[in-house]
This record gives structure tokens, sequence and C-alpha cells, in this order.
């Protein structure tokens, strides 16, 4: 399983990558399209994710799940789910 804190950083880290970015600022509740992404970025970044912290979360939906703290809760559903 993973913590908060390595799924926020790869979080950032997933945005950075999907937007080309190298700075993001990012508060755990401030939504994903504050920081321009759409909902095709958006399953980008379940990807990203996946591959940073080497998990998979099967048929991801982040619809509900726009940001750090709602995706990080539904990340762990998912994970749960497939144990």
């Amino acid at each position: 399983m993973f913590s908060k804190d390595q799924f926020r950083d790869a979080v950032i880290e997933g945005i950075k990558r999907v937007r080309d970015v190298s700075e993001l600022k990012l508060r755990d509740d401030e939504s994903f399209s504050d920081v321009g992404l759409d909902s095709l970025d958006g399953m980008n970044l379940v990807l990203e994710v996946e591959t940073i912290l080497g998990i998979n979360l099967g048929e991801f939906d982040l619809k509900g799940a726009n940001t750090i703290d709602t995706f990080y809760e539904k990340a762990k559903e998912a994970v749960a789910k497939q144990s």
C-alpha cells in the first residue's frame, strides 16, 4: 500500500509529466482543473500514478476524484478491491 505522502508526490509528478511543466503547486483539496487538467489529461494522470507507484488501479474512473484527497481515497478503495 502507499501512504498519502507517497500518493501526493506521485500525483504531483504525474501532473508535471502530463502537463509538461517543471514546477507545480497543488493543495490536497484543490481541483485538478485549477492546474489545467481536462478529462483526457485525467486518464493520462491515472496511468502516470500507476507507473510511479507500481500499482494497478484497474478500470479507474477519475469522476468524483478531482482533487488529491478524493483521488487518494478512491485509489485506496480500488487497490483494496484487487487484493
